[in-house]
């Protein structure tokens, strides 16, 4: 980007305005932007259904006779999340998949200049990526523990919530959502279509990143999910809005499920303390402030020419 410069005769009567143009806000793209989020609710609920049927249909016929409407209910939940999560999330991703990707790319992509892949990794940027992954990881981990402390209740709620989403088994099914279509899933809708929307809106980058953010983190329902999602969402709008491209945001995101879900793994069996484990949180904390500085430093992301 570049600014426009006028050659000629000064003239000291002649007062330049140097004031970047006002914004005009468009209030109507920020209330629209609830529609990517309401439609992936949808998808969810509606790839939930056929299965419940089947989990109903399942209790039925290992029941001779059914007395209690809630005690029926309750084992159609139980052989769904046992039986059908997998499948469910198989067929959400995948339908939410086809929907965001046309979406996005024939309402979005198509009517703005193309980001090539050239642009958007580099040196600065995949280290960043590496470098947000990692110390996000660490950093909500060490506050995982003082919640644990502060509030033990909520973390037992939200080990139960988790395992009863099926998302705690290790089968293909499973790693390739948590790994690979979840990630895709959510970055097209969150730091593609909404992100896009609100960007319509002429608000501040900084509250399109904050709203965007906010939607991602509720989406995760559970309330100690829904507080680091949050954050973990505004670390990838951040990335969205330097690099003017999701492909840097579906690449941390990947990372960052990995290390979750699977490096977690292997330091729960070095059975490091929870000071240790703080102490790293910590640590982490400048690793973020590394991953900032990387992009900030680097000439492939985004530099505006007035403050947002």
């Amino acid at each position: 980007m570049g600014e426009n410069v006028t050659n000629g005769p000064q003239n000291s009567d002649i007062s330049v305005n140097t004031d970047p143009p006002k914004r005009r806000i468009r209030i109507g793209y920020v209330f629209l932007s609830v529609v990517p989020v309401a439609v992936l609710m949808a998808v969810q609920t509606l790839a939930q259904i056929p299965f419940l049927i089947m989990s109903c249909v399942d209790v039925i016929k290992g029941t001779d006779q059914i007395e209690d409407l809630s005690v029926f209910f309750d084992a159609a939940m139980s052989t769904f999340n046992e039986k059908y999560t997998v499948y469910m999330y198989l067929v959400y991703s995948v339908a939410g998949l086809i929907i965001f990707s046309i979406w996005y790319f024939k309402g979005f992509v198509k009517k703005n200049p193309k980001v090539k892949i050239g642009e958007v990794f580099g040196v600065k940027s995949v280290l960043a990526a590496v470098c947000i992954a990692v110390g996000l990881y660490f950093s909500i981990n060490a506050l995982m523990i003082l919640v644990e402390w502060v509030l033990p209740v909520l973390i037992e709620m939200y080990n139960m919530m988790i395992e009863a989403a099926g998302v705690a088994t290790d089968t293909i099914i499973v790693v390739a959502y948590t790994i690979l279509l979840g990630p895709i899933l959510e970055e097209l809708c969150f730091r593609g279509v909404t992100f896009a929307i609100l960007e319509k809106s002429g608000i501040k980058p900084r509250i399109v990143i904050l709203i965007s953010s906010l939607f991602f983190g509720a989406m995760h329902l559970i309330p100690v999910q829904v507080f680091y999602a949050t954050i973990v969402a505004f670390f990838l709008g951040y990335l969205r809005y330097k690099y003017r491209s999701i492909m840097i945001t579906v690449f941390t995101h990947i990372l960052f499920n990995f290390f979750g879900s699977y490096v977690s793994g292997i330091f729960e069996n070095l059975g490091l303390s929870d000071g240790i484990m703080l102490i790293l949180g910590g640590l982490a904390l400048f690793i973020l402030v590394i991953a900032i500085v990387l992009v900030n430093g680097d000439k492939k992301a985004y530099k505006p020419l007035h403050n947002s």
